[in-house]
C-alpha cells in the first residue's frame, strides 16, 4: 500500500489562510500537534481569524502556519467514514473574516490521535531537531517501515515527526475524488526533495 504526506496547498493564492494562533491557544497550541486528546481543555467554538494577506476562498482544509488540520464539515464526514473510529478527535471552531464577520460554515480542528513509529532509519535521510531531541527536524528522504504500521491505519502522525500527517493511498484518493480542497498529497519519494543536494559523491570527487 502506498502512503502520502498530507501537506498544506500553498500553490493557490486565492485560498484563505489563518496565520496567527488565537490568543487562547498561545500557550497550549503545541498540545494539538502531539497526538493526545485535547477535548477536555479545548474551548469549543474558538475563533480563528483569517488573514487579510491571503485570499478569501474557503477550502475543506484551511491552510495555516500552525501545522493544524482545520477541516470543513464535508471533510470531517469523509474522514469519519474512512478512518478507524476514535482515530481523530474533532474540535469545533469558528472562522472570522478580516472584516470581522463570523463565517457560518462549520469547521473543526481534526486532531489525529496517537503516533506510529515507522520511519525506516536505514533508508531514510534526515537531521534531528536540535531542541526536541526525539523529533526529526528535516527529512531529505522519507522511507517508511510499512510492516510497523498497524493494519487498518489510514491516517496517522509519525512518532518521529508528530507534526507530519501520513495518509494511506485509499484515503487520499477518496479525499481527492470528493473534490476536497486545501491540501496536497505528496508521494513519500518526493517529500523533502527541496532539501536534497544535487551534488553526488562522485561529483565531489571530480
Amino acid at each position: 500500500m502506498n502512503y502520502y504526506t498530507w501537506l498544506v496547498d500553498d500553490e493557490d493564492d486565492s485560498f484563505a489562510w489563518f496565520l496567527d494562533t488565537p490568543k487562547e491557544l498561545m500557550e497550549t497550541d503545541y498540545l494539538l500537534r502531539k497526538g493526545n486528546p485535547c477535548k477536555e481543555w479545548f474551548t469549543e467554538g474558538m475563533v480563528f481569524d483569517l488573514s487579510e494577506e491571503r485570499g478569501s476562498a474557503l477550502t475543506d482544509a484551511i491552510p495555516n502556519t500552525d501545522r493544524l488540520l482545520v477541516v470543513s464539515e464535508k471533510l470531517k464526514d469523509l474522514l469519519e467514514r474512512h478512518a478507524p473510529e476514535d482515530s481523530i478527535e474533532f474540535l469545533p471552531v469558528r472562522l472570522r473574516t478580516p472584516e470581522g464577520r463570523l463565517i457560518p460554515q462549520a469547521y473543526f480542528v481534526a486532531n489525529v490521535l496517537g503516533t506510529v513509529a515507522c520511519v525506516n532509519r536505514e533508508e531514510s535521510k534526515f537531521t534531528m531537531n536540535a531542541i526536541l531531541k526525539d523529533q526529526v527536524g528535516r527529512f531529505q528522504h522519507l522511507v517508511l517501515d510499512e510492516p510497523a504500521i498497524p493494519d487498518g491505519k489510514k491516517i496517522f502522525r509519525l512518532a518521529e515527526l508528530r507534526t507530519l500527517i501520513i495518509a494511506r493511498q485509499d484515503l487520499a484518493q477518496a479525499i481527492v475524488d470528493a473534490d476536497c480542497t486545501g491540501m496536497l498529497f505528496i508521494p513519500l519519494k518526493d517529500y523533502g526533495a527541496e532539501f536534497r543536494s544535487d551534488v553526488t559523491d562522485d561529483d565531489e570527487d571530480d
